[in-house]
């Protein structure tokens, strides 16, 4: 009988498992459940439907759905013909999906109802495009009387970034990049096939598709998958009590949103959880501690980091282990390096000094599709050069500190702005915030500039110059200098990736337009020019 560990794609994974699992739920979604051996009979179903019409091995494939079990059979169906799903998110505008589209070369595009306006439109667009598919069509075919063979250095996947610091690029990963990461991750997290993992993540993103996706198929746990959507988090805490979850995740924002929008009366029993991940933006000891302290829990919190030029895991905090914290307190390690995955720093002579992270392993991806250039610039010498920065303490923890291109250099300062979005998000009236250094010729270096979305967009004149004015101060005490603006703004004013992550670069862009004024709160632009803040 074959068995994971010798697998060499991923359809052999699913192959394997629904023969040894059987009717042992796979993916349960609004009370719909599928065993292991339904979901590898679904997708041989849609590969058959598939290839009847006209999907080749190689052909690049986009995924355009919402959460759902249909993106499972598509994604595993695409994979089993030897053809390269390309997931994208759903909130895309006409724009982004024509650029997208175009880029990977697409020749058809899986997608319902609700998205085929702009896709209609993004197809003028891209002249690859010849076919539209509905997923609700794809499932009454026979199972192929054969697949192809495929090597583990086949393409299996082509995962976009989410353009945090730029466009978004086309990450191509084959099997062997997929599996190498899977199976470390697996082996250091989800070691008993008992684990109930709960999950909100979007499938279009690599947490969620190959963490909590395709490793929950390695490990043969079962995942409860819910609504990528947490303005409300009740849902995501009565999952994890209703099925007893052992397992979940979320970045940052996730667990204060269970903080901000939960009442005190409101009690939600989540003692089975055992591993409650956190990466993907800056990790905030105050988060994880209020979150730990106000649901009854004590070091289930496992910070992460991976990126997906890396298929996903660099490195993990241990389960079970307490928090690890630098010896100032501002960072919280990541963990050490997954087996397999050697990390340095840039430039670093000693523990502790900070630089670029440079990431060696099997699951470092073959280059950006169809960007020569840009590969080039992050692959050297067998190192993957991620962008972020960091640094190893003398034990081999690793501790993110930002992003190269988030810097923010103010007479020569150089700042970070998870320092100054730490303090302004603490206060009640502000739902978020971002701070960016904006270039001014006339001082010869970088402004910093806060933006705070408010709660109450109504906010009385004098109660927003308050605010403003208690923000400057507060960053003043902790950091030893005043921003050189602090605006006040409204619900959705600051850009974010589809992951969540705040897109400094593009804000920086946006305070520089007319436009943005639309956005802004307090103060008001008048008539002579630009909004004024504290300099």
């Amino acid at each position: 009988m074959r068995r994971p560990d010798q697998a060499v794609t991923i359809p052999d994974v699913l192959a394997h498992q629904a023969e040894l699992l059987g009717d042992k739920p796979c993916v349960s979604l609004y009370g719909e459940i599928v065993t292991y051996r339904a979901l590898w009979e679904r997708s041989l179903r849609s590969a058959a439907q598939l290839a009847r019409v006209g999907i080749q091995a190689d052909d690049k494939v986009a995924i355009l759905l919402p959460t759902s079990i249909e993106f499972y059979d598509c994604f595993y169906g695409l994979m089993a013909l030897g053809a390269v799903p390309v997931p994208l998110y759903p909130i895309l505008g006409v724009d982004e999906m024509a650029a997208l589209l175009a880029d990977a070369e697409a020749k058809a595009i899986i997608t319902v109802d609700w998205f085929l306006e702009n896709v209609q439109k993004a197809q003028t667009r891209c002249p690859t495009l010849s076919r539209i598919i509905s997923p609700y069509d794809l499932g009454g075919a026979a199972p192929p009387a054969s697949l192809p063979r495929l090597a583990g250095d086949r393409v299996a996947l082509i995962q976009y970034t989410s353009g945090s610091t730029g466009q978004p690029k086309g990450v191509v990963l084959t099997h062997a990049n997929l599996l190498a990461n899977i199976r470390t991750f697996v082996a250091f997290t989800l070691a008993s096939q008992q684990e109930i993992v709960v999950s909100w993540l979007p499938l279009y993103h690599d947490m969620g598709l190959i963490g909590l996706g395709m490793g929950t198929l390695y490990a043969g746990v079962t995942v409860i998958l819910l609504p990528p959507d947490l303005r409300d988090p009740r849902p995501w805490l009565e999952a994890m009590q209703q099925h007893r979850a052992t397992v979940t995740a979320s970045p940052d924002f996730g667990y204060r949103n269970s903080l901000r929008h939960i009442s005190p009366s409101e009690t939600f029993d989540l003692r089975s959880l055992g591993m409650a991940f956190t990466g993907a933006e800056p990790i905030r000891l105050s988060t994880v501690q209020a979150f730990e302290a106000r649901f009854g829990l004590k070091d289930v919190t496992c910070p992460c980091y991976g990126l997906a030029e890396a298929t996903l895991a660099v490195s993990i905090m241990r389960p079970g282990s307490p928090l690890r914290l630098d010896g100032p307190g501002r960072f919280i390690s990541v963990g050490r390096p997954l087996p397999g995955i050697e990390v340095r720093i840039a430039g670093a002579r000693e523990p502790g000094e900070e630089g670029e992270i440079l990431v060696k392993s099997p699951g470092v991806m073959r280059g950006y599709y169809r960007n020569p250039d840009a590969t080039r610039e992050v692959l050297k010498d067998g190192w993957l050069h991620t962008g972020d920065l960091g640094f190893l303490d003398a034990e081999g923890y690793l501790y993110v500190t930002g992003r190269m291109k988030n810097l923010i250099v103010v007479a020569g300062r150089n700042l970070m702005p998870r320092d100054f979005e730490e303090l302004v998000d603490q206060f009640p009236e502000v739902r978020y915030s971002a701070a960016v250094g904006v270039d001014s010729e006339r001082l010869g270096t970088q402004r910093l500039v806060v933006v705070a979305e408010v709660r109450d967009e109504a906010i009385p004149r004098g109660a927003a110059s308050q605010l403003l004015r208690t923000i400057v101060a507060r960053i003043h005490e902790h950091q030893g200098l005043r921003p050189g603006q602090v605006l006040l703004a409204k619900k959705g004013a600051i850009p974010k990736t589809t992951s969540g992550k705040i897109q400094h670069a593009r804000l920086g862009e946006l305070l520089t337009s007319p436009d943005f004024a639309a956005q802004i709160v307090y103060p008001r632009r008048d008539s002579s020019g630009p909004p004024t803040g504290p300099g």
